[in-house]
Formats: structure tokens, C-alpha cells, sequence
């Protein structure tokens, strides 16, 4: 069997000009995206100077967080930074929301102490506004991370303490994997 080698050749050809154009497309998409972040970042930073503002930089944090890849744990800290400014803003709901999706973000990542935090924070502003139930999840999910047996004894026990200031009746604390 003979092969043309010139069609092949031409074939070849199209072959790498069509990979070349997506990667730089992709390439593109890329550098557009780290633009928009950037930009996005500046802009939430710039509405940190007035209090008025917060809730504006809350909902800027909370767009570069869903820009940012799944594995990029700087959402993680967008989006703690968004949860801080949205209950300081008094946007509780978002608040929570906020910090869940940290702590989501963060567990995804293998962080449970950071995602184990988040999950407290996000319980004592639910509890603080009467979501007792929302809190109560919440601070069954830090439980359960707080049991790893990857956690020094300390993180442990600051994350028990950080959860019973939630005045929650089922957040009692024990400690290790006995729960």
C-alpha cells in the first residue's frame, strides 16, 4: 500500500494550523479571563474605602471567585472576603452563602481546616439570625471535618470552641473521632 505523502503532508499541515489556532484561542480566553479578574479585583478593592461600598466589593469578591478555576484556592479567599463584607454590609443571607461556598471550595481543595472555618462562620451568622436549622447543618459539616485524624489536637479544639460560641444545643463538644 502506497501513501500519498504529499496529501499527507498537506493533511498534517492543517492538522497542526487547526491545534495551533485553538491553543491560541484558548490561550486568549485565558489571558481575557486574568484581565477581567484583575480588573474585577481593583475595582472591589477600590470599594473597601467606603462602607457604603461593601456590599458592591461583597458582589465583585463573589464574581472573581466564580471567574477563577476550580482549583485555584485564591476563590476561596474571594469568597471569604465577599462573606465578611456581605455581613458587615448586613446581607446575612449572603453572608452564609458566602462562607459555605468557601468552605465548599476549600474541602474540594483538601483545605478542612480553612473549609471546616468557613462552615463555623457561615453557622454562627445563620444562628445569629434565628436559622437555627441552617446553623445547626452547618455546624454538623465542620464536625465532621473536625474529626479527621490529619488535625492537630489545637485546630481541633479551637474549631469546637469557635462552634459552641454558636450557642447551638447540638454543638456540644467531644473530642476526636468518638463522635
Amino acid at each position: 500500500m502506497q501513501i500519498n505523502t504529499g496529501w499527507t503532508r498537506a493533511a498534517m499541515a492543517a492538522v497542526l494550523v487547526a491545534a495551533s489556532a485553538a491553543a491560541a484561542s484558548a490561550q486568549t480566553t485565558a489571558n481575557v479571563e486574568v484581565g477581567e479578574i484583575e480588573a474585577l479585583e481593583m475595582r472591589a478593592q477600590e470599594h473597601l474605602q467606603e462602607v457604603g461600598d461593601w456590599g458592591r466589593a461583597a458582589s465583585l469578591f463573589r464574581r472573581v471567585a466564580e471567574l477563577r478555576p476550580s482549583s485555584d484556592p485564591a476563590a476561596v479567599q474571594d469568597l471569604i472576603q465577599a462573606g465578611r463584607l456581605s455581613y458587615y454590609h448586613g446581607d446575612e443571607g449572603d453572608a452564609v452563602r458566602d462562607f459555605e461556598a468557601a468552605g465548599q471550595r476549600a474541602l474540594a481543595l483538601g483545605d478542612v481546616i480553612v473549609a471546616a472555618n468557613a462552615f463555623v462562620d457561615a453557622a454562627w451568622i445563620a444562628e445569629a439570625n434565628g436559622r437555627s436549622a441552617r446553623a445547626l447543618n452547618l455546624v454538623g459539616r465542620a464536625r465532621l471535618l473536625a474529626n479527621s485524624p490529619l488535625l492537630p489536637d489545637e485546630i481541633r479544639d479551637n474549631l469546637q470552641n469557635r462552634w459552641v460560641e454558636t450557642s447551638l444545643p447540638a454543638a456540644s463538644t467531644t473530642s476526636g473521632a468518638t463522635q
